[in-house]
């Protein structure tokens, strides 16, 4: 878990630390250069704990449910609650955010690739018929996504 010092910093120097810090987010364009800085900026845990809250934010977003962005992104219901809270209470960067990746189609084509990769690991339980499974997984994923495109 991240920590920061109980040192307090100069809020002149806080406020331009910041300004600096949006800037440089700012002027990255291209997604191979953010991934880049991003790699290099935070933990591997940071990085999943930020794609994961933009996800969920996304998919409550499209109104999916609680149990399907538990089950999905494996996450808590908690998890889903403080990001639902945060979008209830102020949340306009997520807003902002999610509403121009629900208009680009290629989140939709992210989706689609996401969910098929999450039906291809997904094991079925020992014992059971795998086929029958793979069969089933296949017909959801497909009115999964002919609702997202309704």
């Amino acid at each position: 878990m991240s920590q920061i010092s109980k040192y307090q910093m100069d809020k002149i120097l806080e406020e331009r630390m910041f300004s600096v810090f949006y800037q440089t987010l700012a002027d990255l364009r291209k997604k191979d250069e953010v991934q880049e800085f991003l790699n290099d900026l935070l933990t591997p845990t940071e990085r999943i704990m930020l794609a994961k809250r933009l996800a969920i934010a996304t998919l409550l977003i499209k109104g999916t449910t609680y149990e399907y962005i538990r089950d999905v992104i494996k996450v808590s219901t908690s998890t889903i609650m403080g990001v639902k809270t945060w979008l209830n209470i102020g949340g306009k960067g997520y807003l902002k955010a999610v509403t121009k990746l629900i208009r680009n189609e290629k989140f939709d084509a992210f989706l689609d690739k996401t969910e098929e990769l999450i039906e291809k690991l997904t094991i079925p339980r020992p014992g059971s018929d795998w086929s029958k499974k793979r069969s089933q997984s296949w017909k959801e994923y497909s009115l999964r996504r002919k609702k997202r495109i309704i």
